[in-house]
């Protein structure tokens, strides 16, 4: 599997448990899902991973940093909801602590591979320069 691939997988997986999560927590402090305050987060959400996942199909130049700060903000909301659940030995506390959990991992792996894609278009690009250099 490419690692573009992997990066749009893990993307999204990141920002469906981030979603998720979001709305979860929106019930629990007692803001309607119909609100527009919910609907524009969980928007931002839906961006944010779009244009992740098409920068890592056309492979551009900061698609790498992109990754990175996209899943990082995905495990930053994910932490949050870890750390603002009420009720954490309720069977819904416990589900949104597994999910939380589940969240930051996924959005370490986007990450790492974030990192990954940076390094090989470095690595490409450099290539490309020895290749002109011999010419």
């Amino acid at each position: 599997m490419r690692n573009s691939d992997k990066v749009i997988m893990v993307t999204s997986v990141a920002a469906v448990l981030a979603m998720v999560l979001d709305a979860i927590m929106s019930i629990q402090h007692g803001l309607l899902l119909t609100s527009v305050s919910v609907w524009g987060r969980l928007l931002v959400f839906i961006i944010l991973a779009a244009v992740v996942n098409g920068l890592a199909l056309v492979k551009m130049r900061f698609c790498g940093y992109a990754t990175i700060f996209v899943n990082l903000y995905f495990a930053i909301a994910c932490l949050a909801a870890l750390q603002t659940v009420n009720q954490r030995t309720s069977f819904l506390g416990i589900i949104v602590e597994v999910l939380s959990v589940v969240g930051i991992l996924v959005a370490c792996a986007g990450i790492y591979y974030g990192i990954r894609q940076r390094a090989e278009y470095t690595r490409a690009r450099i290539k490309k320069l020895e290749e002109r250099a011999k010419k």
